[in-house]
């Protein structure tokens, strides 16, 4: 039996399990780090409801996108597993739904992965509501 594409692509780009739990728990403590450092920043800022919602929104999308090209060197693909398949044929081909630039999803783990919308915005909420009831 042929081997699969997965798992052709697998033996040709290994995605080592250890590697893949480390890069998500540095991205989570990365996000949680910065969410909070948001809020606080808000709290100081004095935003307050939506424009401090939406000051959460740009400053993750700008620590998502420096993540993205500095850290992942705009290859999200060789740090996140993504839809699992690396995008080869059973002839060893690019093809078969994936990027050229690896693993195709890779980006949605690393833009919005390690907890933005769960962790990252209790965090955030918690030091903009602590800081701002400090300063007041």
């Amino acid at each position: 039996m042929p081997p699969t594409s997965q798992e052709l692509s697998l033996l040709l780009h290994p995605i080592v399990p250890d590697s893949l739990a480390h890069n998500t728990r540095v991205l989570s403590n990365l996000r949680s780090l910065t969410s909070f450092l948001l809020g606080i920043s808000a709290a100081i800022l004095n935003l307050e409801s939506l424009y401090g919602f939406a000051y959460y929104i740009l400053g993750s999308s700008l620590v998502s996108l420096l993540i993205h090209f500095l850290l992942a060197e705009g290859q999200p693909g060789k740090y996140f597993p993504g839809n699992g398949d690396r995008g080869l044929d059973l002839h060893g081909k690019r093809g078969g739904g994936g990027s050229e630039k690896g693993a195709s999803g890779a980006w949605r783990d690393l833009w919005f992965g390690g907890g933005v919308l769960t962790e990252g915005l209790s965090g955030f909420v918690l030091g903009w509501a602590g800081v701002g009831g400090v300063i007041r």
